[in-house]
Parts: C-alpha cells; sequence; structure tokens
C-alpha cells in the first residue's frame, strides 16, 4: 500500500536516456539527460533538461542548437560515460571512441551508432527549480531503418534498448521482455 512521504523524491524510472550532443565552435560535449520528451509535433519540438551549470548548458545557451540520440544497448558504456563524466575536462567523443559525423541542418555531432536521433534548433530555455528546460524545433531526423518495422516500431528482435533504472543501473527491453499488460479493448 502507498503511503505519504516528505522526501523530495522524483520517480520516473524505468525510463530511456537521450544522449545530447552541442557544439559551439570547437567546443564539443556529449552528456546523458534522463529528462526529456518531445512536446509537439508540427512543428517537431523536443525537450531536455539540463542543470545550468553543465557545460553542456553553455553550449547550448551559446550555440543555440542541441542533438538528441537513442543509443542501443551495445553502447551502454558511452551513455555512461557520457553521463559520469564532464566535458570541461574530458573530451569523451575522443576517449571513449565515440564517432560522430557533422548534422545536416544544424551544427552538432551525430552519433553514427544512434538508431534514431534528432537536429534541434532553440526555442525556448524556462528555469523550473534547479533545472533549465530547454524546448528544440526538430530541424533533422535520422533512422537507423535496420532497427524499425514497416509500421514504425522498433524491431525488438533486432534492438536491445537500455532502460536506465537509476543510480548507473541499467535493464534491456528486447524481444525477450514479456507482455504482461492486456490493453482494454471496447
Amino acid at each position: 500500500m502507498h503511503k505519504p512521504i516528505d522526501e523530495p523524491i522524483f520517480y520516473s524510472y524505468p525510463g530511456m536516456v537521450a544522449i545530447v550532443t552541442s557544439r559551439d565552435g570547437d567546443r564539443q560535449n556529449v552528456m546523458a539527460s534522463g529528462w526529456h520528451t518531445y512536446i509537439g509535433s508540427s512543428p517537431g519540438v523536443y525537450g531536455i533538461s539540463l542543470r545550468k551549470e553543465t557545460y553542456s548548458y553553455q553550449l547550448i545557451e551559446q550555440s543555440g542548437v542541441f542533438g538528441v540520440h537513442f543509443l542501443p544497448a551495445q553502447r551502454s558504456e558511452w551513455i555512461q560515460a557520457a553521463g559520469t563524466f564532464s566535458g570541461k575536462d574530458t573530451d569523451k567523443f575522443s576517449r571513449f571512441g565515440i564517432t560522430y559525423s557533422n548534422g545536416l541542418k544544424v551544427d552538432v555531432p551525430v552519433l553514427d551508432d544512434a538508431y534514431f536521433a534528432y537536429e534541434c534548433k532553440v526555442i525556448d530555455i524556462t528555469t523550473y527549480g534547479d533545472h533549465e528546460w530547454i524546448a528544440g524545433e526538430v530541424m533533422q531526423r535520422y533512422q537507423d531503418e535496420y532497427y524499425f518495422l514497416e509500421n514504425g516500431m522498433v524491431d525488438l528482435e533486432k534492438l536491445k534498448i537500455p532502460m536506465y533504472t537509476g543510480r548507473s543501473s541499467y535493464r534491456i527491453l528486447d524481444a525477450d521482455a514479456t507482455e504482461k499488460v492486456h490493453p482494454f479493448h471496447l
């Protein structure tokens, strides 16, 4: 049974971790973001939540652009590295062998191993609590068709999705996951 608590806990896990890329001039970074979502479809808008103190926030604020990427489970070490080390101190692309191409519409690194990615142009930054909510218009989308079915859904026979459960822990969503919920049908 649930009970009221006073601790300021925010619970939304397990969830997907987005990998955010940024660049301003010759400075660039890659970081992990657990708080992100699409927030509009016409035009496409994607939002990410970052602390103002982060190196990525500085680059995004100055350049006005960012990338959002989703990586398969075999790249979980990149997700962990992107979320553990600061770009102020470490070139994470070089240190961890994270490969990328340059964006087509905005000047951001686009991760080569992402099964889906967005290039975004900042349209709003708003402070909520101790984080900045950055909304970006989606300027370009990328999809590795190998991992998708004809109906647009991911093919869990081919793709293993890392699900972040908190405190540097992950579980895998794949074809072995069992559907336990039976949708209501009228």
